[in-house]
Order: structure tokens, then sequence, then C-alpha cells
């Protein structure tokens, strides 16, 4: 299955979409508490599972230690999408 990431900001109306290379639903709180840390106007990062949400990750969640999120590297030949 797919999960999604939606990131509400402070400067923007509309969500900006991810999707996350995660497998697991663990993994892909973990991706979203990244993906939080490279947007600094983020206010929240809903994830996703096909249609039903998986959790919401906040500023506050993303005082996880480097060394235990979420890698995004992508496998070898693949191409992130423009």
């Amino acid at each position: 299955m797919t999960y999604f990431c939606f990131i509400e900001s402070t400067i923007l109306s509309v969500p900006h979409m991810e999707p996350l290379l995660a497998e697991t639903e663990d993994e892909a709180m973990l991706e979203a508490a990244d993906l939080m840390g490279l947007h600094s106007s983020a206010i929240a990062a809903h994830v996703f599972r096909d249609e039903d949400r998986v959790g919401t990750v906040t500023p506050d969640d993303i005082s996880i230690a480097p060394s235990q999120r979420f890698s995004r590297t992508r496998p070898s030949g693949d191409t992130p999408a423009a």
C-alpha cells in the first residue's frame, strides 16, 4: 500500500502532498516527521494510507533523534519525481 503525507503550512492555502517511501505505518510517521523538518513553515503533516488517515505529526513531534528517522533514500536506478 502507498502512504501519502499532506503537509499544512502557514504560507500555503493548499496542503503540499508527498508520496512516501515507507512500507509500514511506523516508517510513514517517521518519514513525515523528516518532511516536517524540511518545510520551515509546516504546522502539521497528515499521513494517509489510501483514503485512511494513519496519523498526524506536528512540530513538537519532530524532536525524534535523527538516527531513528526514516531515510528517504530511493533504490538505485529510481529518480525522484519532478
